[in-house]
């Protein structure tokens, strides 16, 4: 980084002073052509007042050497026949351009190497060529100055320039390593701290703040995962313990029928209980997917699938004392994603059932809108805690259960919430003002509108 910065500005540096130095000679160059034509235009308005002999036009050249104004100058007269008939002026610029001048003679060589300039004009009145030679040796060092002054300020460039990129790599790269350092202890303890940005230059600070936003969702990805999975392997455990341990006992003697029948009812039930508790693992993983599959839009009669569909819920809500009775109020007719629907209700159901005391009743209402379908179901238990708020849709979060009651799963209700969010719609809660317990309320709109 430091010498792609030091290389960078000293090739700014190095360019800005060949093109200045290019510039610089190219308007003294100028200077110097229009000089040349200046003279010679003023010698020609001179030599119309002469009266046409050489012997004049030799005297107004020689008056016009003796003018200090102008840079070192010399000239040289030709006849018609192109013979040299006079020479005048610093003969060390004649020396170096012995041969006659040619018409559009470059002279930008004699420019560089022979430090001269030169240009001719023919005249009628006398009739001569006049040649003028100029030294350009004083504009030349003028150039040769500035450019060296250019190169040392080139020079000073690279070694500032290297200076100031180290210092500003050492300092940028410095509070990118000690990231890149703590990021590599990090990967080698349990937990993720956050990264230590302070002194860091802004950039780095900023990306090393918006990294340890980062990984605090992490972390608490990782604390919830790990909560998560401790309780589910002892949800999990339990009842399996539960049927192996009854299973076994029940196979230690021969017994009647009508055991064997009791306890397979028994251990039905936990599987089932089992069973769904897998299916909301299942369901969360997909609507957790970013890749989650598209809804399958289908007509069906929300509230005719529900009579089927919960009919195993009920029995495990009668075992545990509660009921569920269901009521359904106009045209429940829904075009939408079928399993999904059923299995929020199933959700909402059972969330409620969990938090219900024995003898209590759980009403499900599902009502038919103009643009879809209205689903409600109030419990009698101790409703949705004022701390948990909104928080209660979240994965792994759950209510306290009620006594005696295995404590849920946290997923029902985050499920819940991924249903309806895919469907355009919306899911709240309230609690009750008389008697306890909640009512949450789900609106599906219809996918046909």
């Amino acid at each position: 980084m430091a010498w792609t910065f030091a290389a960078t500005t000293c090739t700014i540096v190095l360019l800005h002073g060949l093109w200045s130095s290019y510039y610089v000679f190219d308007a003294l160059r100028d200077d110097i052509r229009e000089f040349m034509e200046h003279e010679l235009g003023e010698l020609e308005t001179e030599l119309g007042r002469t009266d046409g002999t050489l012997d004049d036009l030799v005297r107004r050249l020689n008056e016009v050497l003796e003018v200090d104004e102008h840079p070192t100058i010399a000239f040289r007269v030709r006849d018609p026949a192109g013979a040299v008939v006079h020479k005048a002026g610093e003969t060390r610029l004649l020396r170096k351009k012995k041969e006659a001048l040619l018409d559009g003679e470059s002279w930008s060589t004699e420019f560089f190497f022979d430090l001269i300039a030169f240009d001719a004009r023919d005249y009628t009145r006398p009739p001569a060529r006049v040649e003028l030679f100029v030294d350009v040796k004083p504009k030349q060092d003028d150039v040769v100055d500035y450019f060296q002054a250019a190169l040392a300020i080139f020079f000073v460039s690279v070694l500032l320039a290297g200076l100031a990129g180290l210092m500003t790599a050492r300092r940028s790269l410095g509070g990118l390593r000690a990231v890149t350092e703590q990021a590599r202890q990090m990967a080698s303890r349990a937990d993720i701290t956050s990264l230590d940005v302070e002194g860091a230059p802004d950039e780095v600070r900023e990306a090393g703040l918006a990294l340890n936003e980062l990984l605090a969702r992490i972390q608490r990805g990782i604390n919830d995962l790990r909560s998560f999975t401790a309780g589910l392997a002892h949800e999990l455990r339990s009842p399996l313990m539960n049927l192996i341990g009854e299973t076994e006992v029940t196979l230690l003697t021969e017994r009647a029928p009508d055991e064997y029948r009791t306890v397979l009812r028994s251990n039905l039930e936990d599987l089932r209980d089992l069973s769904d508790a897998v299916d909301n693992l299942v369901a969360w993983c997909r609507s957790s997917d970013p890749n989650r599959r598209e809804l399958r839009a289908e007509s069906f009669d929300l509230a005719t699938e529900l009579e089927i569909r919960l009919e195993t819920t009920r029995r495990a809500a009668n075992r545990a004392g509660v009921a569920v009775l269901v009521e359904s109020v106009g045209d429940t007719t829904l075009r939408a994603d079928r399993e999904d629907c059923l299995r929020l209700v199933k959700n909402l159901v059972l969330n409620a059932v969990r938090h219900s005391p024995e003898g209590a009743e759980v009403n499900v209402r599902v009502e038919g809108r103009e643009h879809g379908v209205t689903i409600s179901v109030e419990d009698q238990g101790k409703g949705v805690p004022d701390d948990l708020g909104v928080r209660i849709y979240e994965p792994f979060v759950s209510g306290p259960p009620r006594e005696g009651r295995r404590a849920g799963y946290g997923l029902g209700l985050a499920i819940c919430r991924s249903i309806v969010v895919a469907h355009g719609g919306s899911l709240g809660h309230e609690n009750r003002s008389n008697g306890g317990g909640a009512i949450f309320t789900a609106e599906i709109p219809d996918m046909g509108d």
